[in-house]
């Protein structure tokens, strides 16, 4: 009898391994969220970089609401956590905003949303998808004026599983924003 038992766990565990119950396989799909798994368990950790771009320092940490998420970049559902982290140099501002959503596809949702929300320009570079620290990140252009000119600026941004990190700043110079991105490490 117990070997009747034992037998029919060994096939209940095998059939449950087998149909993808206990034992998760490796999905392969290209999903832009790929990327090193982040070991904190509060977004404001997120927002500090270690290695900050020269010339600039860390200012602090400042706690974002799910409506001013929504307010200042695009609608936003299932916001678990938000914070920004400010940089300074002696003539640019950075800041550095990640958004914990409840799940994946809620962070994706958000930055399709996002992404809407930018004015086509002429020369149809205003949104363009870059390779960042092992997966994809999408490069924003718009532009400012600033002393009666037309100033370009760019802005940052992608998720990792269910984190969303955008960097903008107030450089014309794109490789500012790219720095802070790539320093991120996500």
């Amino acid at each position: 009898m117990k070997k009747q038992l034992s037998l029919v766990l060994v096939f209940v565990v095998l059939f449950m391994g087998f149909s993808g119950c206990i034992f998760k396989g490796s999905d392969n799909s290209n999903n832009s969220s790929d990327g090193p798994a982040i070991p904190v368990e509060s977004v404001s950790e997120l927002v500090v970089i270690k290695n900050i771009p020269a010339d600039f320092e860390y200012l602090g940490t400042k706690p974002v609401t799910a409506d001013a998420v929504s307010k200042e970049y695009a609608q936003a559902e299932n916001v678990v956590e938000a914070a920004e982290g400010i940089y300074k140099s002696p003539s640019l501002d950075y800041y550095l905003t990640v958004i914990e959503f409840a799940d994946a596809m809620s962070a994706e949702s958000f930055l399709t949303n996002y992404k809407g929300t930018f004015n086509v320009l002429q020369n149809n570079d205003t949104l363009q998808n870059i390779e960042l620290t092992g997966h994809e990140a999408t490069r924003s252009m718009s532009y400012s004026i600033i002393g009666g000119k037309q100033v370009p600026r760019y802005k940052y941004f992608w998720n990792n599983d269910s984190l969303v990190f955008i960097i903008g700043g107030n450089s014309e110079d794109p490789a500012v924003g790219l720095n802070f991105a790539k320093a991120t490490g996500y």
